[in-house]
């Protein structure tokens, strides 16, 4: 464990949006967030899908994601739309040490894509990826159907790094593609 991260900030206010660590009592408005974006997310996410089948199920994945960050080996967070107060995002980075990398996966409510809400939250949390969790590089991995998340992954300066065949398993029972894209603290714009 890193000392240094005992003190990192929760909570991270962007412009139109407040990126905080997921805490207790979060578990029903994340369930519903993941109840409403069940087929855009399944995919991607099968892990959140099953796990998030219930409302108690959603409560036990927070309190989990809360362990998970006591030992520093995931940081999750909520993206909640600052003027209306609702929970419209996900984000987590799992932090592979010594290597000091971190893969990075996150989600908007499908019906607040095209919003910028992500744009807003990556522009104020991968400073906080580098600064913060003192990371050297993230990774992204996006679906090669995904023609959103690599357009955004380029603009924040992430570079296509290679393709992984048969990495995730579709709803369909076939094996799908995925791009892997990184970024390097000491490359980034």
């Amino acid at each position: 464990m890193d000392p240094a991260l005992f003190s990192i900030d929760t909570a991270v206010l962007g412009e139109s949006v407040l990126i905080r660590r997921l805490r207790e009592g979060d578990g029903k408005v994340f369930y519903e967030l993941i109840a409403e974006n069940h087929s855009l997310i399944g995919e991607y996410f099968p892990y959140l899908t099953a796990t998030l089948s219930t409302w108690e199920g959603a409560e036990m994945f927070v309190r989990q994601s809360l362990v998970r960050w006591l030992l520093q080996t995931a940081f999750c967070f909520g993206i909640w739309d600052k003027n209306r107060h609702t929970l419209t995002g996900y984000l987590e980075i799992t932090r592979r040490m010594p290597e000091c990398i971190g893969e990075l996966r996150f989600f908007t409510d499908r019906n607040r894509v095209g919003e910028g809400l992500m744009s807003d939250t990556l522009r104020h949390m991968i400073p906080y990826f580098f600064d913060q969790l003192r990371l050297e590089k993230i990774s992204i991995k996006a679906s090669t159907e995904n023609f959103i998340l690599p357009t955004l992954a380029r603009k924040f300066g992430f570079l296509r790094e290679g393709e992984l065949r048969g990495e995730i398993c579709k709803q369909s029972g076939d094996r799908g593609d995925v791009w892997v894209y990184g970024l390097c603290k000491n490359l980034r714009f």
